[in-house]
């Protein structure tokens, strides 16, 4: 399919239809590409469209990781000529690019992979070969043909509108579900936007950009992005207080959201700090359905 077809929305698409189909993944572990990087956390960052916003959240995580490589990944009708897997420079030549914007944000190694659908398994392969760092950062929608991450995000804006043929099949996979955009979006546009992504993956958070705002946002992914890998890995900047606030309440490793609410209005602070401090702690909050964490 060309890059210029447009999508076929999956069976039960905008319907009331049953969601079992929607929550099949594939049956391997995550980070598995024929155990190239087998220790190694995957982070995926994967979008609806062009200039949607993932290589700036993309970089905003890498900025935040304790030590991480960057995969670009861009898939062409044919191969294009030179080197399948290019590395940024340690001073990028082209800042501004997506992969110039990772390495400044300090991912190391930074690789760019520029395959077809038909060489993608092989050259991803190639390039994850070369990493050696506890995690990484893919960019890019059909890597997830291949691999199953520990933490998807899909960045898509506030309509299904201009979704690449591509799109449809990582929103199936993401963890979190970044709507971005500068304008507002009303309460029942929002509800209505989020009962669309919960039929394609019922098990998707929604984080809303023109509600909390890009860096409110950003830090709401990057805090679930700690979650998923662990803390230690991800710097989430949280308060001594805070975190000896949760380890107190929490029981067995779990602490419920109504909990860690009240324990951001005891200790002043915005939910997401509490969160933050959960994350870092593996704490679990559960009884959440306010999107808070």
């Amino acid at each position: 399919m060309s890059d210029k077809a447009r999508p076929s929305p999956p069976d039960g698409f905008f319907t009331d239809g049953h969601e079992g189909d929607n929550q099949q993944r594939p049956a391997q572990p995550p980070g598995s590409l024929g155990n190239v990087i087998s220790t190694t956390k995957i982070i995926t960052v994967s979008g609806a469209s062009k200039d949607v916003g993932k290589s700036s959240l993309a970089a905003f995580l890498a900025s935040r990781c304790r030590a991480c490589a960057g995969v670009k990944v861009s898939v062409h009708d044919r191969r294009p000529p030179g080197e399948v897997v290019v590395e940024e420079g340690e001073v990028p030549a082209r800042p501004e690019t997506d992969t110039g914007r990772l390495r400044l944000a300090g991912a190391f190694p930074v690789l760019w992979v520029r395959s077809t659908q038909e060489g993608l398994e092989g050259d991803l392969a190639a390039a994850l070969s070369r990493v050696d760092a506890p995690v990484v950062i893919v960019e890019g929608n059909s890597v997830l043909r291949y691999l199953e991450p520990h933490y998807a995000v899909f960045v898509m804006p506030s309509t299904f509108a201009d979704f690449k043929p591509s799109a449809f099949a990582a929103l199936r996979k993401a963890h979190t579900v970044v709507v971005n955009g500068e304008e507002g979006i009303s309460g029942g546009a929002a509800l209505e936007l989020e009962r669309k992504i919960k039929e394609i993956n019922p098990g998707a958070k929604l984080v809303v950009v023109p509600e909390l705002g890009r860096e409110a946002a950003w830090e709401v992914v990057l805090s679930r992005a700690a979650g998923r890998i662990g803390g230690e890995l991800m710097s989430a900047g949280v308060e001594e207080r805070v975190l000896q606030a949760v380890r107190e309440r929490a029981e067995e490793g779990r602490i419920p959201c109504a909990v860690a609410l009240k324990l951001a209005e005891e200790l002043e602070v915005p939910p997401l700090e509490v969160g933050k401090a959960a994350n870092a702690l593996n704490v679990k909050i559960v009884k959440c359905s306010l999107g808070c964490f």
